[in-house]
């Protein structure tokens, strides 16, 4: 199977012609040349027809055609030499308008110097054209001799129709049911080990991803994992790289950690105590001690039992190194009737299928070959079609495939050969830049496609609609996969299926390399498109050959300013992440250069060279890490008249705009303007930006100064912005900019279709009535248009604003937060919106409202002086009807939390921390029956959590956590009764509580921890039928001193009967000289810490401890004596000995210690004095350990 050339060459034959026929100044000076030009395009146009049919089975025609892609390559950037010429007479001429009537030597000189370059220019580019004109007529003639065809008036030029369709982009999934169950069953019933590993094997395109996608997103798999983690990992197994993807996805941020130590530390912060689920998507790794050493250290963080990893794999020995269940998932291939099922879903949904298609589809179907993903894109290829064209597809695309994936590749291409325009086939073949399994940014694709030219000119649309288009085409052909989309519905990237990007490569093989391996001299000059990690030395050698050639250049590092020139026809420039500090100057020779993306180096600024790229279209200076911030950008950005797209996030301090940004009248793409008061510099550049969309964020909005300067921006106007960020530096304290914020927050009313709204820093007291009403008033006495596209609001420290706006009214809000309003003492009626909120009847005829009907994450932080918290009035009024996550804290004078009517259904997690004065938690507490999580700290006032008879408890509650509440007295049993997925329970620096929860049917409880809590005198029993069976972790004290050391061990009796206690911190009294005699029965025990008892030595049952592999003893002052050196030596797993606070033992534990030292005992053993972390543990666990003292 070969790729055609001819695509290829009718793509850039068309863009000739369209460059040909264009208008501008310096066409004038070339009319006779660019109307031989024109002529010759179309004549060779005519015979590619012929050339195509000929192209595989005869060699001349392939050589001429690559004689004729050659030429035509020639003449393009010679156009694009004549463009940017012309470009830069304009942007210079309009930029020396106020020097045209001097006459000193100087400005003659000038003058002079012009004149001679546009003559000599003239001169070059007319013997160029001339001399592309040559070529091309001899190509001409050429084709002739070869006997080419001719049609006559085939069209050079064509509109441009693309069509998409709503059809959804997911995958049809058939024959799995029973993969996906078992491999469900593994995961959520087996809870004995800390991690299992259950592969997914198959060849490629069986749909082994897909099946993992299902799981993971399965509501049992949300429901039974804390944590839920997803990294594709590709041939490229690297531990540091895993651990800091894992680290980024659980942190939902970039991490800036850069040593093995900190992530791990980091994952186990995230991770601790919580049950987790990894998927690691296309794993090719087979060696078994670098995955022995990954899974042992993952391990190691976590104690909680119950955590898998999931592994898809083409390959059988990666499948049997990793597994640790029965066996691995081996993916069947597909019976012809479930690939024919699967096209025939794809082409017909519900329709009747013809008798004619089902005989022609069943034959389709058998060669697909039982791959799901080989059906799926077939299936989307003859949605629609006509008999006809089915057969075509079986005799032409379908026939004579070749064995093994060769075979697939044949099946796949038959999607690319349909696709409708030779540009979007260009879009696609691209891709194979990208690396396998990469994520491909949506925005930075299309702005790529637009920078090489591949997105043809529609006068109706701008180029960046055309990408959107292309994208979803390729999208709805299964040739891009993984759609991923943002909090708005936006789909923000994809990836492609390894098939698929063999396929790309295959298709772009004469101009696109991953690499340079394998390739002649000759194969060299025809890459176009480069994606490599850094230029050798002995590639600089050849150097100025080879880079001419390119329009692409991906590179992971720097370029040599002598070097950069010599890329003098590059139209992209992607250079990430490689640790450039410095930008060279000779970047603005690249007079082509449609594309900058210099992210993720320590760039702080830009060289003004750069102001010399005027088709530039997309600079991005994007960051990984805070503290390297942009602190300007160069000052003559206004001349860069094509500009469409920057991205830029943290700006330094100091850093201003440039001037005149509004002069960039194409921009599309602006994230940040910061307000100045210099020329060029206020806020007014904001309203010459009539094209702006996507996110815009406003600093320095005090330097405004009135309502009339805010309305120059525009706001109302910028109908394509959904997402509006306003600030106010917060070092201002005058009464007059308090009511100045009023005016100009007033002005800067947004339209009503935005979807997110951050207001930070505003000094006013009372929001101006767009914000109070989250809406605006149409013409005088108008009715109110809610902003009912709003999704997410941001208020934060607005330190003298006095209410709340009133927001339950907008349908689609799901995230609020307010932040730092520490001047609201109340939350009113009006916050709910109840007169505007929808209203609905039920069955009996009475009339339901619904206030933040859409509602899922609610934040209340730091409004110190918020002393009330009003209930919805309005009779028959539900509020927060979907909310999952509720947080109020450092709430100060709050006394008490609403009622959550309405809630029960939907609220996940409760944190409420650092209220000192509330005094009661909601009544209907006990009725949230969808509550995992309830987490209350430092609430000093609350005495006691209430509980209504009749209510069903916390059925879904999977950790209660309260700590450093003072006077709470009780944890009803009630509440907890039915809590039987409860798995952490943490009750800690509760002095006023008497007595703990019963724990009798806590079966699913696998962490417990009750401490400093000094009046605690009584203990529920730890045995029972259902008691505590899974628990994996116990930590225990210190309790009221009265508390005598026969209670305690009357309560740990039950102790000896879990077998599944693994961890055991016990915090006693300095007068209880024993330990409790049933430790010695926990024989599983791997991990023991015991704090503050008062024993001069450890018993020699201790030797029973078979499976102990840390012992920590902390504050055990009298202790001098480890146990005997025979019970010691029993011990044979145990790593590390942890002494601290420990003095007498202390001085007995070294090689020096002298007659009475215990060294002979723990000399096989790594021995601490210090704090330890979670990471020295998991290493130390994970790898034999030579005895050291530190």
């Amino acid at each position: 199977m070969e790729a055609m050339a001819t695509e290829g060459v009718r793509f850039i034959l068309e863009k000739l012609f369209e460059v040909a026929s264009e208008e501008f100044k310096l066409v004038q000076g070339f009319k006779k040349e660019f109307a031989n030009l024109k002529k010759y395009l179309i004549m060779i146009n005519e015979v590619l027809e012929g050339a195509e049919e000929r192209e595989i089975t005869n060699s001349a025609v392939k050589r001429w055609l690559k004689d004729l892609k050659d030429a035509a390559n020639d003449a393009d950037n010679v156009l694009d030499e004549i463009k940017y010429e012309d470009l830069s007479r304009t942007i210079e001429t309009e930029d020396t308008e106020d020097e045209s009537g001097c006459l000193n030597f100087p400005c003659i000189l000038t003058f002079l110097r012009k004149m001679a370059h546009k003559i000599t220019f003239h001169w070059k580019m007319s013997h160029k054209i001339k001399g592309i004109n040559e070529n091309l007529k001899r190509i001409n003639n050429e084709a002739d001799s070869l006997g080419l065809n001719r049609v006559k008036d085939y069209p050079l030029a064509k509109p441009l129709i693309i069509e998409t369709t709503s059809f959804t982009v997911d995958p049809i999934v058939i024959g799995r049911e029973s993969d996906e169950s078992k491999i469900l069953e593994t995961i959520t019933s087996s809870i004995n080990n800390v991690l299992s590993v259950v592969p997914i094997v198959g060849m490629g395109g069986l749909g082994k991803t897909t099946i993992a996608r299902n799981i993971f997103k399965h509501p049992c798999t949300k429901s039974h994992f804390d944590e839920r983690i997803w990294v594709c990992i590709s041939e490229n197994f690297d531990q540091m790289t895993l651990f800091q993807k894992i680290l980024e996805l659980l942190l939902n941020k970039k991490s800036d950690r850069d040593s093995m130590e900190a992530v791990v530390q980091g994952i186990a912060k995230e991770i601790k105590d919580k049950r987790y689920l990894l998927v690691l998507d296309d794993l090719w790794n087979e060696e078994e001690g670098v995955w022995n050493a990954f899974k042992n250290t993952l391990a190691g963080v976590s104690s909680s039992k119950g955590s898998f990893i999931i592994v898809t794999t083409r390959k059988e020995k990666v499948a049997s190194i990793v597994n640790t269940c029965n066996r691995p998932c081996r993916l069947r291939s597909l019976t012809n009737d479930e690939c024919w099922c699967i096209i025939r879903e794809m082409s017909f949904q519900d329709k009747e299928v013809p008798k004619e298609f089902e005989i022609t589809g069943l034959e389709i179907a058998r060669k697909c070959r039982g791959l799901p993903l080989a059906a799926n894109v077939i299936g989307r290829v003859l949605q629609g079609k006509e008999i006809e064209e089915w057969d075509s597809v079986l005799q032409s695309g379908l026939s004579n495939l070749e064995e093994g994936e060769k075979g697939v590749l044949q099946v796949l291409k038959v999607s690319f050969d349909r696709l409708p325009i030779s540009s979007l086939k260009k879009c696609f073949a691209y891709c194979s830049l990208f690396i396998k399994d990469s994520v491909m940014d949506r925005e930075d694709l299309i702005q790529l496609w637009m920078a090489e030219g591949f997105l043809p000119n529609d006068k109706k649309n701008e180029l960046e609609t055309t990408g959107d288009k292309f994208f979803n085409i390729l999208l709805q052909n299964f040739l891009f996969q993984e759609p991923k989309k943002d909090e708005y519905g936006n789909i923000i990237s994809c990836k492609m299926h390894d098939l698929v990007h063999d396929l790309a490569c295959l298709v772009s093989k004469s101009e696109s390399s991953l690499n340079m391996e394998g390739r002649t001299a000759d194969d060299i000059l025809q890459i176009r498109h480069l994606a490599i990690e850094s230029i050798g030395e002995e590639a600089v050698k050849n150097i100025k050959e080879r880079a001419s050639y390119l329009h692409t250049l991906f590179l992971r590092s720097s370029v040599p300013d002598e070097i950069l020139p010599h890329f003098k026809h590059l139209y992209s420039l992607k250079l990430c992440h490689a640790n450039i500090k410095e930008l060279p100057t000779s970047i603005g020779t690249l007079k082509h250069l449609r594309y900058l993306d210099v992210s993720y180096n320590y760039l702080t600024t830009l060289p003004e060279s750069i102001c010399k790229l005027y088709n530039l279209q997309t600079l991005r200076i994007l960051w990984r890490y805070r503290f390297h911030r942009l602190l300007r950008l160069p000052r003559d950005l206004q001349f860069l008249i094509r500009l469409r797209h920057v991205y830029f996030e943290e700006v330094h301090d100091d850093f201003e705009m440039p001037p005149k940004i509004g002069s960039l009248s194409c921009l599309q793409t602006l994230p940040l303007f910061r307000v100045s008061n210099k020329e060029g510099c206020r806020i007014d550049e904001l309203g010459k930006l009539k094209k702006l969309k996507g996110k815009l964020q406003i600093l320095n909005l005090d330097l405004v100064s009135s309502k009339t300067e805010a309305e120059r921006a525009d706001m109302a106007g910028k109908v394509n912005i959904y997402e509006f960020s306003f600030h106010w530096r917060m070092s201002r304290d005058s009464t007059e900019s308090n009511i100045n914020d009023e005016s100009v927050l007033e002005g800067l009313q947004p339209h009503e279709k935005l979807k997110s709204l951050i207001i930070r820093g505003f000094r006013g007291k009372n929001f101006p009535v767009w914000t109070r009403n989250m809406g605006i008033y149409k013409g005088i006495g108008g009715r109110l248009v809610i902003f009912d596209k709003l999704i997410e609001i941001e208020i934060r420290n607005c330190p003298k604003c006095e209410e709340l706006p009133m927001l339950g009214h907008l349908p689609l809000l799901k995230h609020l937060k307010l932040t730092g309003l520490s001047n609201v003492r109340s939350i009113r009626q009006s916050f709910y919106g109840e007169s505007d909120c929808n209203s609905t009847s039920s069955n009996d005829g009475q009339e339901t409202r619904v206030s933040f009907p859409s509602l899922k994450k609610l934040e209340i932080f730091s409004l110190r002086k918020l002393t009330e918290w009003e209930e919805a009035q309005m009779s028959g009024t539900q509020v927060f009807p979907c909310i999952e996550y509720l947080e109020i804290l450092y709430c100060h004078k709050l006394a008490h939390v609403p009622h959550l009517r309405g809630s029960g259904a939907s609220l996940k997690k409760m944190k409420i921390q650092n209220c000192p004065k509330l005094r009661k938690l909601p009544y209907d507490l006990g009725s949230l029956q969808s509550l995992e999580t309830l987490e209350i700290h430092t609430c000093g006032n609350l005495k006691s959590i209430s509980y209504q008879s009749g209510q069903k408890g916390l059925l879904s509650l999977q950790k209660l956590e309260i700590r450093n509440c003072h006077e709470l007295s009780n944890v009803p049993n009630e509440m907890l009764e039915y809590s039987k997925s409860l798995q952490h329970l943490s009750i800690r620096e509760c002095p006023n509580l008497t007595m703990l929860p019963e724990l009798s049917r806590m079966g699913s409880l696998q962490n417990l921890k009750v401490a400093k809590c000094p009046n605690l005198t009584s203990f529920p029993e730890l045995s029972g039928n259902e008691c505590l069976n899974s628990l994996i972790e116990l930590r225990i004290g210190k309790f009221s001193n009265s508390i005598q050391f026969n209670a305690f061990q009357d309560f740990l009796d039950g102790i000896k009967h879990i077998k599944s206690l693994e961890k055991l911190y016990l915090q006693g009294q300095a007068d209880w000289v024993s330990l409790p005699v049933q430790l010695q029965h926990n024989t599983l025990l791997k991990d023991l810490t015991i704090c503050d008892f008062g024993m001069e030595e450890l018993p020699d049952w201790f030797g029973n401890l078979s499976s102990l592999e840390v012992l920590k003893l902390k504050f055990c002052e009298n202790l001098r004596h480890l146990p005997s050196k025979e019970a010691m030596q029993r011990l044979t797993k145990l790593k590390l000995l942890n002494i601290r606070s420990c003095p007498l033992l202390r001085k007995r534990c070294t090689k020096e210690s002298g007659p009475d030292s215990e060294w002979p005992k723990i000399s096989h053993v790594h021995v601490e004095f210090s704090k330890i972390s979670a990471f020295d543990v998991s290493v130390l666990l994970k790898k034999s350990i030579h005895p050291t003292t530190t």
